[in-house]
């Protein structure tokens, strides 16, 4: 039972000196501005960066596309670590802000905000029952850091990401500082990066591209290892070749995905048992989560009574060294889902189960590929 409570040295940890927050604060040096952890070692003195974000394209993934499409112009990527919990709303928020997650408070996808008194989704910024981005729009959430587009005030920093996300709560926030700039298709994505990385001037050009991650989430492997190979394609034939002088182009992601079966779905709601343990909903997600509690240890206790082959049952002290230190905002346990299984909490009765998910420690979703070119 003790080892319930013990992360396996099959789970990968975050390397938080070789991770995408390492990869951020080279950013940060190669601008020549001050850095929060140690920077990647690559060399620096580069006027123009320009960075693709291919949301949940793990280093696994890329290793399976190989049999399908080898790059012409990019070279064989370094393997890197995402942060925990390997999900968007953390990791993406660490690459923004060269923070790590115990830093900028991002540790989860849904979380419980003491200040506020409720469970939030994370990246839509609502209360369950409320209407979309309700904390930027009544109640002014900001991130209690600066992003490296403010942090780089002198130097012209662009994020292009798709329209439809440019304004809601979460991009209004991860994107202070940059000139935003919309796009509609990945066509439309890969000359407007271009473009714009190839002005005149000093310059931080992202990009980020979610749609293999809503690919995998929902459709067969295949289907995602496709889209993700479409979207890679046009980058190294369309981007990679005419990076201008002085240039370092990377593509990178912000975390990966695993395949979750049905049969491995554990599903719990208002009335299951496991609430006589709890103070409300579990925050976190599928594949890690928040579990708030009056008396941890019963908790424990009933966790690795029923689910001892199912996931990783951490108490708060032991965790916070996955986000990289303490916040208030992690659960009393953090449960981390084992193998391929997926803990799901119906919080409006109309949850569905998918297809892949991310969020824990396993190498598929923790090992990101980092492509590096320059000039």
């Amino acid at each position: 039972m003790v080892g319930l409570r013990e992360i396996p040295k099959t789970m990968v940890k975050p390397d938080y000196e070789n991770s995408i927050v390492n990869l951020s604060n080279w950013i940060l040096k190669n601008f020549g501005k001050e850095v929060h952890h140690k920077p990647l070692d690559i060399e620096i003195g580069f006027e123009k960066i320009g960075l693709i974000i291919i949301d949940a394209f793990g280093y696994i993934a890329y290793e399976k596309l190989k049999k399908f499409y080898m790059p012409k112009n990019l070279p064989q990527p370094e393997n890197i670590t995402s942060i925990f919990p390997s999900t968007t709303t953390a990791a993406i928020t660490s690459i923004y802000t060269a923070k790590v997650p115990a830093e900028h408070g991002m540790v989860g996808y849904i979380l419980f905000l003491k200040e506020y008194g409720f469970l939030t989704n994370m990246i839509e910024l609502t209360p369950f029952g409320c209407e979309r981005d309700a904390l930027k729009d009544r109640m002014e959430f900001k991130l209690p850091v600066k992003t490296i587009f403010e942090e780089l005030e002198d130097i012209e920093s662009y994020v292009i990401s798709p329209a439809r996300y440019n304004g809601s709560g979460l991009s209004t926030m991860l994107h202070r500082g940059a000139k935003v700039v919309g796009y509609t298709s990945i066509g439309d994505f890969v000359f407007k990066f271009r473009d714009i990385l190839s002005k005149d001037g000093k310059r931080l050009v992202i990009g980020y591209i979610p749609s293999v991650d809503g690919v995998g989430h929902k459709e067969s492997e295949k289907a995602y290892i496709n889209e993700a190979s479409i979207i890679l394609r046009q980058i190294d034939t369309i981007i990679a070749p005419k990076i201008p002088e002085k240039t370092a182009l990377l593509i990178t992601a912000d975390h990966g995905m695993i395949r979750t079966p049905k049969s491995k779905e554990i599903w719990w709601d208002a009335k299951n048992e496991i609430m006589n343990y709890l103070l409300m909903p579990p925050g976190g997600e599928r594949r890690m989560m928040h579990l708030y509690s009056r008396s941890p240890d019963d908790l424990l206790e009933y966790l690795e009574e029923n689910y001892s082959d199912k996931g990783v049952f951490l108490k708060k002290e032991k965790a916070i060294e996955l986000f990289g230190g303490s916040h208030e905002r992690i659960g009393d346990i953090v449960l981390i889902a084992n193998e391929n299984y997926s803990f799901n909490f119906r919080y409006r009765f109309k949850e569905d189960g998918l297809a892949g998910m991310h969020g824990g420690l396993s190498k598929e979703e923790m090992y990101v590929p980092l492509f590096l070119i320059s000039k």
